[in-house]
């Protein structure tokens, strides 16, 4: 979201634009450097301004946003929204640190607002009525259109806008495909849940011959859930032990110990799980952690043995016992997959001249390799 702001500060001045107006509403932000965006909406020679709307929607604008919204030229709010509180926010860059409440004061007296909101701004969500009594807000407005209608005449520093509807074209930007999907991927719980999800498809993939969809699918899943870790603060040995758990219950499922493994790997799971983030607002909800251990341990312990024990082909049978017995393709082999013969299936190997057997090859099974047993034609 930073970045498309800038981006569009930055498009509005090369092409002379008379005004950049965001709408928004937000709860904070986060791995975002907030100081060098307020030098930006600052520095613009492009009147920039904020509304915290629309009308309808209980917009709120908490910790950087809300000092977004202070340090913008024109601060616009509808009726039902209200701004704060401010702190905590980073205002740190390599230059050297810039307090919230200096930052504030500092906005607040720009504006000539009185001083005395800068308390409640700080430590309360103050709403629109007060904010306006206070001197803070330049205008109300419930949307975009009526905050057009409101600016047109309005003198921004020395600026007078002009926004007649027949003068004035109007172009909206949001973010693109790529930066919406990065942008819901940086949720707390949608995170743990794409990197809990794709390392158990991966985990899954490793008990399968050859590697499939799932396998495709877990590292894809992983990789978005791997991006958000590097957006959202995180307990790293806490990352750490849930992987681990996870570790564990396919260590557990291999060896089928079921006992002192199992019980490690769900307290090691649990416990990663419940110190995720470093941040206490982002802490996850126990039902959602109680909901995957559950999903997770049932997964490892009764799907992934059942899908083991039906590999392993029927009691008293042992792959020594199927040369020279006829199959038939169940999976793709590409080189390895799944052979049905004589009631079960089998891991197999195709070792025909082509290079894949499809779904319904006849096959015959020629030798074994380990717990592979090795077909063609």
């Amino acid at each position: 979201v930073v970045a498309q702001i800038e981006e569009v500060i930055g498009l509005a001045e090369e092409e002379g634009s008379d005004l950049v107006v965001l709408q928004y509403t937000s709860t904070g932000g986060v791995s975002a450097n907030l100081d060098a965006l307020l030098r930006t909406v600052e520095a613009s020679p492009v009147p920039v301004a904020a509304l915290v709307g629309p009308l309808g929607t209980g917009a709120e604008a908490v910790g950087a946003a809300g000092l977004l919204w202070l340090a913008a030229d024109v601060r616009a709010i509808s009726a039902d929204a209200s701004v704060g509180p401010l702190d905590p926010a980073d205002l740190t860059d390599a230059e050297g640190s810039y307090p919230v409440r200096t930052r504030t004061e500092a906005f607040v007296t720009a504006a000539g607002a009185d001083p005395a909101i800068v308390d409640r701004l700080l430590a309360e969500a103050v709403p629109a009525d007060d904010l306006v009594a206070a001197g803070v807000v330049t205008l109300t407005a419930q949307g975009i259109e009526p905050l057009l209608v409101e600016l047109d005449g309005v003198t921004v520093g020395e600026t007078e806008l002009t926004l007649r509807p027949d003068e004035v074209e109007v172009r909206f930007h949001s973010l693109g495909l790529v930066r919406r999907l990065l942008h819901a991927a940086t949720t707390g719980p949608f995170i743990y849940l794409l990197l809990v999800v794709g390392l158990g498809m991966l985990l899954f993939e490793v008990f399968q011959p050859g590697f499939g969809v799932a396998g495709l699918a877990g590292i894809v899943t992983a990789a978005i859930g791997a991006f958000g870790l590097t957006v959202l603060p995180v307990t790293w040995w806490a990352v750490a032990l849930v992987v681990l758990g996870l570790l564990l219950y396919a260590v557990d499922t291999a060896i089928a110990g079921f006992g002192p493994v199992t019980l490690a790997a769900t307290v090691a799971f649990v416990v990663g799980s419940a110190n995720f983030y470093a941040a206490d607002p982002l802490a996850l909800p126990w039902w959602l952690i109680a909901g995957t251990t559950a999903t997770a341990l049932g997964f490892f312990v009764f799907v992934m043995t059942s899908v083991l024990r039906a590999q392993a082909g029927p009691e008293g049978v042992t792959v020594d016992d199927l040369v020279g017995r006829p199959g038939i393709v169940r999976s793709v082999l590409n080189p390895e997959g799944h052979v049905y013969i004589d009631g079960a299936l089998w891991r197999a190997r195709w070792t025909g001249e082509t290079k894949r057997a499809k779904v319904g090859t006849p096959v015959r099974v020629h030798g074994v390799d380990g717990a592979v047993v090795l077909v063609a034609p």
